[in-house]
């Protein structure tokens, strides 16, 4: 998430970052602690959840939609999509067929 000039607002941990921190709901747990991050949390989890998305919990960044995950997640029946299997050559995918 970034602001209007593109500056990456803070979410309390990098990107792909492995701790505690990084649990989504860590700042909820720890208001005090990066009140700033909490409200971007709140923005980013507020925006996916309602279009749909579910999120992984350990990890902020982290949401999922139409997979197996977020099937899971929902109680689906199906998942819209799922693996694939890829021939890439020239770094093109030259073909592929779902799993």
């Amino acid at each position: 998430m970034a602001d209007v000039h593109g500056k990456a607002l803070d979410l309390g941990t990098a990107f792909d970052e492995m701790n505690e921190k990084s649990a989504t709901r860590y700042f909820e747990q720890h208001t005090q602690e990066n009140p700033l991050a909490c409200q971007h949390r709140r923005l980013l989890y507020n925006c996916m959840t309602r279009a749909g998305f579910t999120n992984y919990a350990e990890e902020w960044w982290h949401y999922d939609y139409g997979n197996v995950a977020w099937a899971r997640r929902v109680y689906a029946q199906v998942a819209h999509y799922g693996a694939v299997h890829a021939t890439i050559q020239n770094h093109n995918v030259k073909e592929f067929r779902f799993l």
